[in-house]
């Protein structure tokens, strides 16, 4: 999101060819914006606590109850999915991909956000139809998106990763020496649940 708001890899770009080129770099804010959190499990949770110290405004949208002590603490508003997306300055995903998820984000419902906002999708690439993205971007539907996931991986979409106002990393969210270990540590501690029989 920050990425997004202030344009740093276009920044960084320009930086090393030498270019100072401030004056075009003009950001947005996130105090005081409204960010979109679809999907408010673990993960979508923790981006909200940490969005509520940058000082956003949240709204919630998910499938399952979302934790009424998580919705008290960061004073959440909670919302059907068109109404969050209509809503929302910044929208991040947080939703694992199933025949309900699939495509979540198409033309359609690009079309009903905002023009200024963006979209970051670190769950999985299906929930988002790469096609409308390009559209909603090419054509300034919204103002930017950022992808850690993408349909296909690595991204065959040459033309989606060409657009300027498209940050993109190659699924590296869970890419850090940490993260590494403890998902090696919870997937032994299942082995070993189940060779003792307790799951």
């Amino acid at each position: 999101m920050i990425s997004l708001a202030r344009n740093i890899p276009y920044a960084n770009t320009e930086m090393k060819k030498g270019n100072w080129i401030k004056k075009n770099l003009v950001g947005t804010e996130l105090r005081g914006k409204y960010l979109g959190i679809v999907g408010v499990g673990n993960i979508g949770r923790n981006v909200g606590r940490i969005a509520k110290a940058l000082r956003m405004n949240l709204i919630g949208y998910d499938i399952y109850p979302i934790n009424q002590d998580f919705v008290k603490e960061v004073q959440l508003i909670k919302t059907d999915l068109d109404t969050l997306i209509e809503s929302a300055d910044f929208v991040t995903c947080h939703v694992p991909l199933t025949s309900e998820t699939r495509h979540m984000f198409d033309d359609e419902r690009f079309l009903k956000m905002k023009p200024t906002s963006y979209i970051v999708n670190t769950s999985r690439g299906g929930v988002i139809d790469e096609n409308a993205l390009y559209n909603a971007l090419k054509t300034s539907k919204i103002a930017g998106a950022a992808l850690d996931v993408f349909e296909v991986e690595p991204p065959i979409n040459k033309l989606l990763m060409e657009l300027p106002n498209l940050i993109c990393t190659p699924h590296i969210g869970a890419q850090t020496k940490e993260a590494q270990e403890l998902a090696a540590m919870v997937i032994a501690e299942k082995i070993i649940q189940i060779v003792r029989g307790v799951i």
